[in-house]
């Protein structure tokens, strides 16, 4: 018997077996959570963009009952947003 355990200790391609079983566990484990992470980032972009829609909804919301503060936030706006893209569409909303 202890021949036999001996064999099995020292058989190499055994254990190319078992790191390549756990080389396939692992690259399953690493799919896993990358898509986990792709999961968390998506769920963050969708609740950064439903904040900003929310907080911008309010703000218009504000400045329909009370004309006065649109040039502050006009004055924000030509601070804070520097894509032309950006600034190009909020002249033609004539926010600029």
């Amino acid at each position: 018997m202890a021949m036999v355990e001996t064999a099995r200790k020292r058989d190499p391609f055994r254990k190319i077996l078992k790191l390549d079983a756990l080389r396939k566990k692992q690259d399953t484990i690493r799919a896993k959570i990358a898509k986990l992470e792709a999961r968390e980032k998506a769920a963050a972009q969708k609740e950064d963009t439903r904040l900003k829609v929310i907080v911008g909804a309010a703000i218009l919301a504000n400045i329909k009952l009370n004309p006065e503060m649109r040039a502050g936030l006009i004055a924000i706006l030509e601070k804070a947003v520097a894509a032309r893209r950006d600034r190009a569409f909020l002249k033609r909303k004539n926010w600029l």
